[in-house]
């Protein structure tokens, strides 16, 4: 082959390959610098810190949990942090989705969702199961690692605890319904087994009921249910959409998400659906909202920022205070029980 055309087509090779590079630095320069697509940066995301547990007015150790787009992969992972921000730790460190944390009741386990047994690892591609990892109050720190509660054909989602027991939704019977199971993952039970979708349970803090969203009555409502899936009650009925009930540490109120004002924002009603009153007030998408130990306070997602970050929203004066502030998305927020 003439030596001049050899040369020819390596310098075409190196000039190909030197360009994919470039594009790749300049696009990687972008996405750590650019508002809004930081969140999909492959590297390292900022180290965490940790320590002793803070110490609250009860004098007990006091944490939240929430999912976080900080994972290494560009992938959500469950943090811990404190009520001011402190404190932050990775707990799940997966290369998949791990979302949703629920506290069981004794504040050392988190219930979440994983996408780490797919093929993608992403939850909008494909359908996650629950999982239980054990967590260490006075550290702050995971212990050990996660266990598998759920291996269903469908989608298992949003666990709820009481007890020794995870209320949770499913549709591995071919539509969502509110399903209750052991802490190990034993014994699943229909609640619902009902044709529209039933989604997002909350137990109340007696165990005597599931609040839970379904759309049985044409668009999504909050409803009541004994524990044992008796006595159907409808709390909300509204044409828009209200999801994502969560019960006050007293179980006299409920927060719930709704759009009926044009935007998502939070609202808190009576546990009999009675006095809906909105407590955001924004032109921003606010989320799931999850109560204090003393109920004095929030713990919610809103985008004021531009990209999710968690917030803490004082019930008594309306001040908001932003304990996140990252480029990531940080949203589904749940305070230590």
């Amino acid at each position: 082959m003439n030596r001049a055309l050899v040369s020819r087509k390596r310098w075409i090779v190196v000039i190909l390959v030197g360009g994919v590079l470039l594009v790749a630095a300049i696009g990687a320069l972008l996405v750590k610098t650019v508002p809004g697509v930081a969140r999909f940066v492959y590297g390292d995301p900022p180290t965490p810190t940790a320590g002793p547990a803070p110490g609250t007015v009860t004098g007990q150790p006091e944490w939240i949990a929430f999912e976080t787009q900080r994972g290494r992969f560009g992938d959500y992972e469950i943090f811990a942090m404190a009520p001011d921000g402190s404190h932050l730790t990775n707990l799940t460190s997966s290369w998949a989705d791990d979302v949703a944390p629920a506290w069981s009741p004794d504040g050392r386990h988190i219930a979440f969702v994983s996408l780490r047994d797919t093929l993608s690892g992403k939850l909008d591609l494909e359908s996650g199961e629950i999982y239980l990892l054990d967590f260490d109050p006075l550290t702050g720190r995971a212990v050990g690692d996660a266990r598998r509660l759920t291996d269903s054909p469908g989608a298992d989602g949003w666990p709820a605890w009481y007890g020794d027991q995870i209320a949770f939704h499913s549709d591995r019977g071919g539509d969502f319904d509110i399903w209750v199971m052991n802490a190990d993952g034993s014994s699943p039970v229909n609640l619902t087994d009902h044709p529209a979708e039933d989604k997002y349970p909350a137990w109340s803090p007696d165990g005597t009921t599931i609040a839970f969203a379904s759309d049985r009555d044409g668009s999504y409502d909050i409803w009541t249910m004994n524990a044992d899936g008796s006595n159907l009650v409808k709390l909300t009925g509204s044409p828009a959409r209200d999801r994502y009930p969560i019960w006050s540490p007293n179980g006299t109120r409920l927060t719930f998400n709704t759009d009926r004002d044009g935007n998502q924002e939070i609202y808190i009603m009576n546990a009999d659906g009675t006095n809906p009153v909105n407590v955001t007030h924004t032109p921003y998408i606010e989320g799931l909202a999850d109560w204090s130990q003393d109920g004095t306070r929030l713990v919610l997602y809103s985008e004021q920022n531009k990209d999710k970050d968690v917030y803490i929203l004082d019930l008594a004066t309306g001040q908001w205070t932003n304990i996140t502030n990252s480029p990531y998305s940080d949203e589904y927020c749940s305070w230590w029980p």
